[in-house]
């Protein structure tokens, strides 16, 4: 089991087969009903990963709003499907579907502090599962906007 379910060579590619393009791009194609959400940073996962950011509890409820959200990938294509999508009807989003079983929930999602809420910045398919699961609470890491611009590429 990996983090988000990632280590499965059928899987790996399954959701990110989206063609490169330029941050600018990327921003150009970001539906209204997410410009507002994430901060406008071109961050490293990688980076992210490295910050030196406690563990904490989170509650699962004060983060279904994203479920709402287009976030992920449906056939080469970015923002196609929404948490709600794949809950609803898994079958019709099966590699989403598979990541979220995958998923290793001993891994803290990681999160950023922007506008007033918290944001999923890396894990939203292990935040699925622990919803999924009726968790309670799942482990976070919370940056802040500054920490995240300090994970620029």
């Amino acid at each position: 089991m990996t983090i988000d379910g990632l280590g499965e060579p059928e899987l790996s590619g399954a959701d990110r087969t989206a063609p490169e393009v330029s941050f600018e791009e990327l921003l150009a194609m970001t539906p209204d009903s997410m410009r507002d959400v994430f901060p406008p940073t071109r961050w490293q996962l990688g980076k992210l990963w490295a910050l030196d950011l406690r563990v904490e509890p989170v509650e699962v409820a004060d983060l279904l709003w994203m479920f709402d959200l287009p976030l992920w990938q449906l056939n080469g294509e970015r923002f196609r499907v929404t948490p709600n999508q794949v809950a609803a009807t898994p079958m019709n989003f099966r590699p989403h579907y598979q990541r979220v079983m995958d998923a290793d929930l001993d891994f803290p999602i990681h999160l950023v502090a922007y506008r007033g809420r918290l944001v999923v910045l890396d894990g939203v398919h292990r935040l699925l599962k622990a919803h999924f699961l009726r968790r309670r609470w799942i482990e976070a890491k919370i940056a802040t906007a500054t920490q995240l611009q300090g994970c620029t590429a």
